[in-house]
């Protein structure tokens, strides 16, 4: 991360028409990933070869600065390179003893405060894109998610988040999303989020809650909630995880998510991690489970390399997709600033 100290009113100064500068910590940071990966799907289409290359490149800078009365204020935008160029955050925030108060496109006090077990793999687990492992080639599959964190969360969506200061090991947050103001546009979200941290001698941990409810899309339409629970816990070089959550896809059809997962600090650069995950939905005997084995290895100050294996066992039940039983490897190398 590089760091700059601008002044905000510099041209104002320059051309002497200001004797006032106020400092703001400007931060410039970034990441890029290069992935090579690879799918041996039962249900491939023939003659693919199932691999591909692929990047993913982010770049964020964050403007700060503090009054005189000591609020902290603060702006980030971050853009995304994939197939393209997106902005992926942009945000702007106030935080003071009365807590972390932000506004605009980022994470909900939800994606922040829950857990799930792919959270012990890295950039290639489930939580971040890491295979197609739930069938839904015909769109008809009710499995809405594939790890244990809050499902339906806001996520870098324009919104309203706070995030209460700490208090003995408590961090509680709230997010509100409007969104929109159309006949067909009343899905607002309502994330409430909890987090509470212990010690107790080498044993370091945490507990994860977090609800999200949305509202009908029309007036009159059922509501919708997801639910997510989760321990972490760690002592020495070993941290296990073990989460659960649940999605109302329908007003009659839930996806449930259960994984668990333990990663160990090897040394000399190395982590290695396992983690076992179930989904299924309610009514239909749909259902995935998926074993993922992960290695990370530090090459360089900045520089790390993985390895991630994902294999996964989908039943289609009676959703009229199409049973599959593969694997999906991941390699990435990735390189932050």
């Amino acid at each position: 991360m590089r760091k700059l100290l601008l002044g905000t009113t510099a041209i104002a100064a320059a051309a002497t028409l200001s004797t006032n500068v106020a400092l703001a910590d400007v931060s410039i940071s970034g990441a890029m990933e290069f992935t090579y990966s690879s799918q041996d799907s039962g249900n491939a289409a023939t003659g693919a070869s199932q691999d591909s290359f692929a990047t993913d490149n982010d770049v964020a800078i964050s403007f700060s600065n503090k009054t005189d009365s000591g609020l902290s204020i603060f702006m980030v935008s971050k853009i995304e390179q994939v197939s393209g160029i997106t902005s992926d955050e942009a945000y702007m925030g106030i935080k003071g003893g009365f807590g972390t108060l932000t506004f605009g496109q980022d994470d909900g006090a939800g994606d922040q405060l829950t857990r799930t077990a792919h959270d012990l793999v890295g950039p290639d687990a489930l939580n971040d894109g890491g295979g197609g492992v739930l069938g839904a080639q015909a769109g008809n599959g009710n499995l809405s998610d594939d790890n244990a964190d809050l499902i339906d969360d806001v996520n870098d969506e324009n919104a309203i988040t706070y995030i209460l200061p700490t208090m003995g090991g408590l961090t509680v947050g709230a997010t509100y999303k409007d969104a929109g103001s159309g006949a067909s546009d009343n899905a607002d979200e309502t994330v409430v989020a909890a987090k509470y941290a212990f010690e107790s001698g080498a044993v370091k941990g945490s507990i994860h809650y977090g609800n999200n409810n949305i509202s009908g899309a029309t007036a009159g339409a059922a509501s919708t909630n997801s639910d997510s629970m989760a321990i972490d816990v760690s002592t020495g070089p070993i941290r296990a995880v073990i989460a659960k959550a649940e999605d109302e896809v329908s007003s009659t059809v839930t996806t449930e998510v259960t994984d668990y997962g333990i990663q160990y600090n090897v040394g000399n650069g190395l982590t290695l991690a396992v983690v076992g995950t179930q989904v299924e939905e309610n009514t239909g005997g749909e259902t995935s489970d998926i074993t993922t084995v992960s290695a990370k290895y530090n090459i360089a100050s900045g520089l790390d390399a993985y390895v991630t294996y994902h294999d996964y066992d989908y039943k289609a039940g009676s959703s009229g997709e199409t049973a599959d039983d593969g694997s999906w490897t991941q390699i990435t190398l990735k390189t932050t600033f």
